[in-house]
């Protein structure tokens, strides 16, 4: 199951609050016209155009992010307009719409746009009200934007952890299997679009099944996890480290050729060889197979590519790296 983009409402939740912003649009629209307000009838009237749009492309699994952005910052125009006409009748709008900002938008736009549409409105109300009653309506407005900023804060701070947990291999802190798929697939497709080089370093802990025997397996989980961390902070930042399986973990070079993966694999093969992950007396090595990516290469075909090499670094001795010919 894909976790949502980060700034969306799940498409339930989306279609309710159109259904509740038309409902109260319309009674708005109908208000103002049997008052005669033909201006601001008018003006509601052409904000619930894109609204109501926005409803049928969300029924229908259509809509994008950016249209809904559009219609969000249209109504709020409407109702800055409504606040310069009519006063506290538009001011009691701004504080549902406030909210919807940070459902659409990142924290910083968030504020930035919903302080500005507060503003506006609060400043338009003026030409009508007094300052006393256009300053309570800025208490309970700045209050709305606070809380909704403040929980906006906490939702993207849990959505964070459940992306990691999504996106990680618990024990290792490499990347999982599921990312491994989408982002060599990327790889493949940028390379068979634009002739953007990436490389494959599979590498392969020696023995490891005979540290699990000696030293038992919560110890071979802690070489695995140390592993993971030593590699990690010898890669680079735009580099990929993923858990392939048991004590296999895969690198993706991105934008890397050949020659340079091949010097990337022998540094990191030394660099574990020179490390005591277990105590002073234990060394620990790895095989490294190095596979770089060209033109007929498929998903699969690479990820066997790479295999192959990392059997024949086991098979020519272990400790060594072998690099596709």
């Amino acid at each position: 199951m894909e976790l949502k983009e980060q700034y969306s409402i799940p498409r339930i939740p989306a279609i309710l609050f159109m259904l509740a912003a038309i409902l109260t649009l319309c009674t708005f629209v109908i208000y103002r016209y049997i008052h005669q307000d033909y201006i601001l009838t008018f003006v509601f009237g052409i904000a619930l155009l894109p609204l109501c749009i926005t409803l049928i492309l969300e029924i229908r699994r259509k809509s994008n992010l950016f249209q809904k952005q559009l219609t969000l910052l249209i109504i709020c125009g409407a109702i800055i307009f409504s606040c310069y006409e009519i006063g506290y009748k538009g001011l009691i709008y701004i504080s549902p719409t406030v909210f919807i900002f940070f459902f659409l938008f990142n924290l910083k736009s968030s504020l930035i746009l919903s302080t500005l549409y507060a503003c506006i409105s609060l400043v338009s109300a003026l030409q009508v009200e007094s300052v006393e009653l256009v300053l309570r309506f800025s208490v309970a407005t700045f209050d709305c934007i606070i809380f909704a900023a403040i929980f906006a804060h906490i939702i993207n701070k849990q959505r964070q952890a459940l992306v990691h947990l999504a996106n990680t291999d618990e024990l290792t802190g490499a990347l999982n299997r599921k990312q491994l798929k989408t982002k060599l697939e990327q790889s493949v497709y940028e390379y068979q679009q634009q002739q953007i080089p990436a490389s494959l370093l599979l590498i392969d802990i020696d023995f490891f099944k005979t540290v699990n025997d000696n030293f038992g397996h919560i110890i071979g989980d802690q070489l695995l996890n140390k592993f993971s961390q030593h590699i990690q902070k010898k890669i680079r930042k735009d580099d990929l480290l993923f858990r392939f399986g048991g004590e296999e973990f895969l690198i993706l070079l991105p934008n890397t050729q050949f020659e340079s993966a091949a010097i990337v694999a022998e540094d990191l093969r030394r660099s574990i060889e020179e490390q005591h992950f277990l105590d002073q007396h234990t060394q620990v090595t790895c095989s490294i197979g190095v596979a770089d990516l060209r033109q007929a290469d498929t998903l699969d075909t690479w990820l066997k590519t790479c295999d192959n090499l990392l059997y024949s670094a086991k098979n020519a001795g272990r400790n060594c790296v072998v690099a596709r010919a």
